[in-house]
């Protein structure tokens, strides 16, 4: 017997602001009308015509969902696409152009109706074709897709009808539905090639005009299936690189919206006609390390540069005390995060750390080179960090600053040395564990492999009681922090929003494009 279930089927113990993730037995609760969903039917705002402008702090180095990982790109096509489900404001999955879904009683089976009357900006009926093509479109390795390894479970796609699709899976998938909410889903016609360029969604808001270097516009979608959404008439991303040269404009009113660092956020503080908005992300910053590069294929090696790292002068220096210490899964996923007070390497030992070295052949250490991003200055300032602290132990590293597509190509190459950045929780454990760092793992460029751990986190998706999916997660964290450390996990930041004190705009960990579909300007 089939039992319809809501788009929380796969929700965490927490559900505060954790992630989502496959609990309990055979939940079967109904899906839920709209307005019990986060979902009221708000009316819209006056006409007239009205524009929000965005400081974006890189430029976008492609639209499509499903070949552009850059949050640069992410932050703009995921206004112009919609996903099968998304997040509500309190991290919930939610139904989006899937209406609700059914799973079977052996998890292998999940039928999909799609919300009626949906249509792409040219005007074509968004139909359980399309959903196919997107799916199939996914999984082709020609596509090169960065959530390919979401749904390696998938077996095939049947289309029913044309507002019924099912998956069938080989085996059962805690987190399959919680994926779909990802941007990087997004549904896109049948047919589509090269999306890099042109654009062809179904979300609130249409790609306008793009002027390289200087901005994005996006014009309203006037055919949105959601009515209560989309309430300015276009949205400007204005291309400001400079954070200087962004606090200058949002005080004297140029623009609505900007993300700002912590000291940013305190200098701006009290300032009239500007808010600052904060909230704790599911972001965290982190150290990779390519592990097929000598000396880094040596896990003592990885053991000895995460006893050097002092991670709280990070939290300190970098984010201004604005942050908290993270693992794999960023603290804010409280379901699934385990608490850091129980890795022994995040307390600073520099003398195990020189032991651990020699150990591993290099008692005086050696040169090497941490890659970072340049227009990104907190990523700057952690190389900077982490340049000094590794100093102690004998690693001298050489720090070099990539522009961000050249940064983005070296991520993409695997074939780097070190390398500053930032990854998303997500929000289902699956992604931070999973997505990270499984062999096959889409976004796993570090080249890390341990059948072990494959082994925990697939069982860790295909599990049934929550309670045991918990603890092969926890294991599975202890696995990367303590002994193959593939990352050193540093610090999940608050983010900060300056806001026009004109413009009604709420920023969470559901996601900028959840605000900015809600924006209004009063």
């Amino acid at each position: 017997m089939k039992k319809r279930v809501l788009a929380g089927i796969f929700l965490s113990m927490s559900l505060a602001l954790s992630a989502c993730s496959g609990g309990g037995t055979a939940p079967s609760e109904q899906a839920k009308p709209q307005e019990q969903q986060g979902q009221t039917q708000e009316q819209p705002q006056a006409s007239g015509k009205t524009e929000l402008i965005v400081a974006a702090e890189q430029e976008p180095v492609g639209f499509d969902p499903h070949k552009v990982p850059a949050a640069s790109s992410v932050r703009i096509y995921s206004l112009i696409y919609d996903s099968l489900t998304k997040l509500d404001e309190n991290m919930e999955i939610i139904p989006n152009l899937a209406e609700k879904w059914e799973t079977s009683e052996d998890g292998k089976t999940i039928t999909v109706f799609l919300q009626k009357g949906v249509k792409f900006h040219d005007g074509k009926d968004l139909t359980a074709e399309d959903v196919k093509f997107t799916f199939e479109r996914i999984l082709n390795p020609d596509t090169g897709s960065i959530s390919k390894s979401y749904f390696s479970s998938l077996e095939s796609i049947e289309v029913k009808d044309p507002t019924t699709v099912v998956f069938h899976l080989k085996n059962p998938d805690a987190a399959f539905m919680a994926n779909t909410s990802s941007a990087s889903t997004s549904i896109v016609p049948v047919g589509s090639e090269d999306l890099t360029k042109d654009t062809a969604g179904s979300g609130p808001y249409m790609l306008e005009k793009y002027e390289p270097g200087q901005y994005v516009l996006l014009k309203k979608n006037p055919n949105y299936f959601r009515s209560d959404l989309a309430k300015v008439e276009t949205i400007k991303f204005q291309i400001m690189k400079d954070e200087a040269e962004r606090l200058a404009a949002i005080r004297a009113g140029k623009i609505d919206v900007s993300m700002v660092s912590a000291d940013s956020a305190t200098l701006l503080n009290g300032k009239p006609g500007v808010e600052v908005k904060g909230y704790q992300s599911l972001e965290y910053s982190y150290l990779g390390i390519n592990v097929k590069k000598k000396p880094f294929d040596d896990p003592k090696v990885r053991q000895a540069i995460s006893y050097a790292v002092d991670r709280n002068q990070i939290v300190q220096t970098v984010w201004k005390g604005e942050a908290a210490l993270t693992g794999p899964i960023a603290p804010a996923v409280k379901g699934w995060a385990l608490d850091t007070n129980s890795y022994d390497s995040y307390k600073l030992n520099v003398e195990k750390a020189k032991a651990l070295l020699a150990e591993a052949g290099y008692p005086n250490g050696f040169e090497t080179q941490i890659d970072t991003a340049a227009t990104y200055p907190d990523m700057v300032e952690t190389a900077q960090v982490l340049q000094q602290q590794l100093k102690a132990i004998g690693i001298n590293a050489k720090i070099n600053q990539l522009e961000w597509g050249n940064y983005i190509d070296v991520w993409k190459s695997k074939d780097g040395n070190l390398m500053v950045g930032r990854n998303t929780s997500g929000v289902d454990a699956d992604r931070s564990m999973r997505f990270f760092f499984h062999t096959e793992g889409s976004a796993n460029v570090w080249n890390y492999s341990n059948p072990a751990y494959d082994e925990l986190v697939q069982n860790a998706l295909m599990a049934v009681d929550q309670t045991e999916r918990k603890a092969m997660y926890e294991k599975a964290q202890k696995m990367l922090v303590e002994e193959d450390v593939p990352n050193l996990f540093l610090a999940s930041p608050k983010n900060f929003y300056a806001v026009r004190d004109n413009i009604e705009f709420s920023p969470s960990a559901a996601g900028e494009s959840f605000a900015l579909v809600r924006a209004s300007i009063k």
